[in-house]
């Protein structure tokens, strides 16, 4: 099996809004029906949310759970869908993890994934919000070998402004079509520039390593990544952190940068292209500081 990709599991939740919360279920069947005037097709009406589960000591561990469900919610409200109460939601994802146990990974090889979705689903051909919603959860293993062999490059521009920061499934089209074309000319990634600022590598956060700095872009065409909170946190007792617009001098200075996933991967970049300058990056401590922070954290 790849390293991330859907295979059917067991169990699934639903759950159904019409003016208010329907009795939610776990469910076997993994297809859902929807009407052909649904505003989640026609509209972009939907947004979703990744959540990775972990056996430790035999234990289930659920990472993050508190900062995933509070940003699903700020995604939520932005769509104008209805808000899922959090201890609800939370208790739900632990209850999910339990029923798709024997799925699993060792952390030591990979996570549970659970993905939350929720759907404008009212048959619907005008430009209006949906009146009824639906909401899945399911999950998919997620194995995370070979983090440090990527090669990154290629640079396009992101389309949609100031709406980066939200996990909504509109924003995840360019990435699409980047994908395609940066496969094809045998890259493994690509960088999005907005009027000469870098912003994400692909749907990832990056962290620059800059001689004593530590350098992260920060504005509203970025998701918050919860891996690039956490790595921040884990540097600021031993570096100096700025969040600023990155340029392509900041790039051509550093010493080596780091891609962080939103919810899955920390990869080290090997190589950028860039207006046909190739920027080439060596093995240093602080690839070692990354294993370790892997090793113990993640």
């Amino acid at each position: 099996m790849k390293k991330f990709e859907y295979k059917k599991l067991k169990y699934r939740f639903i759950k159904i809004w019409k003016k208010k919360w329907c009795l939610g279920f776990f469910i076997k069947n993994n297809n859902i029906n929807i009407n052909e005037g649904a505003t989640c097709i026609n509209y972009s009406q939907q947004c979703f949310e990744g959540i990775k589960v972990c056996l430790k000591k035999k234990k289930i561990k659920i990472k993050k759970i508190n900062i995933n469900s509070n940003r699903f919610q700020k995604s939520c409200k932005l769509i104008m869908s209805p808000i899922i109460n959090l201890f609800y939601f939370i208790n739900i994802i632990k209850i999910l993890s339990i029923l798709n146990f024997k799925y699993i990974p060792n952390i030591k090889i990979g996570y549970l994934y659970l993905r939350p979705l929720i759907l404008g689903i009212s048959k619907n051909i005008g430009v209006k919000t949906s009146e009824k919603f639906f909401l899945t959860i399911f999950c998919t293993p997620l194995f995370t070998k070979n983090i440090f062999l990527n090669i990154k490059s290629v640079f396009s521009k992101r389309i949609i402004d100031n709406y980066g920061n939200y996990k909504i499934g509109s924003n995840y089209i360019i990435n699409i079509i980047n994908n395609y074309y940066i496969k094809k000319y045998n890259f493994d990634d690509y960088i999005h520039v907005n009027n000469f600022f870098f912003e994400e590598i692909g749907t990832s956060n990056f962290i620059i390593y800059k001689k004593k700095l530590i350098l992260s872009p920060n504005n509203k065409n970025i998701l918050p990544g919860i891996n690039k909170f956490f790595f921040l946190y884990f540097l600021k007792f031993k570096k100096k952190i700025f969040k600023l617009n990155i340029n392509f001098n900041k790039i051509n200075n550093s010493k080596k940068i780091i891609s962080c996933g939103t919810a899955a991967y920390y990869k080290i970049i090997n190589l950028i292209l860039y207006k046909n300058k190739i920027l080439k990056y060596k093995k240093n401590f602080f690839y070692k500081l990354l294993h370790f922070f892997i090793k113990k954290y993640v």
